[in-house]
Formats: structure tokens, C-alpha cells, sequence
């Protein structure tokens, strides 16, 4: 019956949805080697599995979504708050990669006004000299400056710029008895005065959401979330071949938030803890793959529980409609259920 539901949802879906083939992708300094996220234990001996950061969230999040995404291939479509992190994040690389540190020293010694104004003249117009920024770009590096122009004011002369910025890793390790390409951007890198690399991570959500009483809270569950994200880098970097960055052990990471009023920074020693959560979700996923056989139906990857339709799927999923679990996009709207 799963199976039927499922077939079912493809059909109706596949109309709203980019579908798209898994493809194998060459693995970097690995001659006649391919990855693909669609991997089984049927394919050749030259195809193995490929695992990145955002990859491994969605398996964790939960298993059917990301046989929907990752094996299956279907596209979510691009909201603006992914183009908005797009256009944000580029304009950020671009800043480290245009600033002159020279100049941004002997700003300094004006004083901070000097520093923020120089900083500030790098926020573009747009994603390109055709576009303008529709989406708020502007405020969120109006943010991520101004505190970096903070930073500076008391940053060692050579620690200010990354030493890795929007830097592409790549790396092959066994886990499971299987070979893995594991693959990721790493916004930026930095280094303090003694060398010890610090993993750092942009996004330009908020970090306080409202409870139920409308007040702005923290909720644990990110911070743990976040730190499991940048565990992924921490073990990427050690086990990576790139010639500069290949083989640092990682001692510190952090992250920025830019969707509040102000922006939310976090800098602290990496955790233990969450590296081998992290770990151990990689080792999971690996199993799950290990078990299927390459059709469509995909019953390994497990899916939420019904409860979850409501209060998971229907806000945060949006390739529900060809997931099993979710039947109310399969029903007419008169006969739709009305939510409490």
C-alpha cells in the first residue's frame, strides 16, 4: 500500500516539482572515480556515495525527504530566502576577496567611524550590475559589516582576513566497510596569531524565533544543530586533500545570524559531543544506503510519524507532495482537512 501511495504522490507531484536525474559526479584528484547520492551496493565498483553537509541534515531531519531530494532527485523549488542566502553570501565572499588590508589599517588609526564607512562601501547594489537587491540583501551586510568592522578595530594585523573563503573540500574515507566522498564549501576559515584554524559559518536566518507568547527565544535544538553542521566541517578538513587546508585540526568554530534585528554571533571551542553525534547520523546514513537496491520506492528511508504531517511536513517540507506519509496534497481542496 506504501508503495501505491507513493507512486501515487510521484504522479500528482511531478507537475509542481523540478524533477531531475542523480547524476555521478567526478570525485576531485580521484582518477576514473564517481559520486552520486543515489548510491547502492549494486553499482560499479568506480561509484560511490556522496555526502555533503546539507545532504546529511536532510537525512537527519528526516529519511524520506531526503530520498525524495538526494536520490530521487527532485528540485525543491528556490524560495527567496534561498536566493536572498545566495546573494548575501556572495556579496560576503567578494567582500574579503576586494578588501584592501592596507588601506583598512591606516582607516584604523581615524578611529572605528573610518573603519564602518569603508567597510560599508563594499555592500553592491545587486546580485550583478544588471540586478538590484529586492529581498533586504542590503540590511543583512549592513549587519555582518558593521560587526566585522568591530572585530577589526581589535584584530591582530594578520588575523582579520581568512585563510579559506567559500573554500570547495573534498575528501574519500571508509565508513561502514564503504566508500565515501564526502564534499562541502566551507564559508570561511580563519586563523588566530598562534595558527589555530577556527571553521566559521554564515546564515541569514534568524537565531531567536518567537515562543507561544510571541517573545523571542532561543531554541536548543539550533545551537546543537548548528554545531553538528560545523562538526561535518571539522572532520572534512582533517580527512580532506586540499594542499593547503588539507589535514588542520579544526580547535574552534562559530557562526553568524543576520535575519534579526541584530546580528547573532557565536564563537566557541568545537565539542566533542556533537562531533560524534555528528558521526554517528554519517554511520547511519551509510547503513541506510547499504540496504537499498536502487528502485524508487525507497521503503529503507523511513518516514516520519503520522503525527508529523501537521506540526513537520506541512511547514518545513516541501517536497511533501510526493512523500507517502503526506496523503492531504492527493485530496481535493473541498475535501482537504482544516487545521485547529
Amino acid at each position: 500500500m506504501e508503495d501505491l501511495l507513493f507512486f501515487l504522490c510521484f504522479l500528482f507531484a511531478e507537475d509542481l516539482m523540478k524533477i531531475r536525474s542523480v547524476r555521478a559526479f567526478d570525485v576531485p584528484n580521484k582518477p576514473g572515480l564517481k559520486s552520486t547520492y543515489g548510491w547502492h551496493p549494486g553499482m560499479p565498483k568506480d561509484t560511490i556515495l556522496r555526502v555533503s553537509k546539507s545532504s546529511l541534515g536532510d537525512h537527519g531531519f528526516c529519511q524520506q525527504q531526503y530520498f525524495i531530494k538526494r536520490v530521487l532527485g527532485v528540485k525543491e523549488p528556490e524560495n527567496d530566502d534561498m536566493r536572498r542566502g545566495t546573494n548575501v553570501h556572495d556579496a560576503v565572499e567578494e567582500f574579503y576577496q576586494e578588501m584592501n588590508l592596507s588601506y583598512a589599517l591606516s582607516m584604523r588609526s581615524y578611529g572605528y567611524d573610518k573603519v564602518l564607512e569603508y567597510f560599508l562601501n563594499h555592500i553592491p547594489k545587486g546580485p550583478s550590475e544588471e540586478m538590484e537587491f529586492e529581498l533586504g540583501e542590503e540590511e543583512h551586510l549592513r549587519r555582518y559589516l558593521t560587526k566585522e568592522a568591530q572585530r577589526f578595530m581589535t584584530a591582530e594585523d594578520e588575523c582579520f582576513l581568512p585563510i579559506g573563503n567559500e573554500v570547495s573540500l573534498n575528501a574519500v574515507v571508509e565508513i561502514e566497510g564503504v566508500l565515501v566522498h564526502l564534499t562541502g564549501i566551507v564559508d570561511r576559515l580563519f586563523a588566530d596569531v598562534e595558527g589555530r584554524p577556527h571553521v566559521h559559518e554564515l546564515k541569514t536566518g534568524a537565531w531567536l524565533k518567537p515562543d507561544k507568547n510571541g517573545n523571542l527565544v532561543e531554541k536548543p535544538i539550533k545551537r546543537k544543530s548548528m554545531r553538528e553542521e560545523l562538526a561535518f566541517y571539522v572532520y572534512l578538513l582533517k580527512q580532506c586533500d586540499h594542499d593547503v587546508l588539507g589535514g588542520l585540526s579544526v580547535e574552534y568554530w562559530g557562526w553568524d545570524h543576520t535575519g534579526g534585528e541584530d546580528i547573532y554571533r557565536c564563537v566557541e571551542p568545537i565539542r566533542v559531543d556533537e562531533i560524534s553525534s555528528m558521526f554517528s547520523k554519517l554511520r547511519e546514513l551509510v547503513r541506510t544506503h547499504k540496504s537499498y537496491t536502487g528502485n524508487q520506492m525507497g521503503s529503507m528511508f523511513s518516514l516520519k510519524d503520522e503525527g508529523a504531517t501537521k506540526y513537520i511536513c506541512e511547514p518545513w517540507c516541501n517536497v511533501k507532495g510526493f512523500c507517502p506519509r503526506y496523503y492531504e496534497p492527493l485530496k481535493p481542496p473541498e475535501l482537504r482537512a482544516v487545521n485547529e
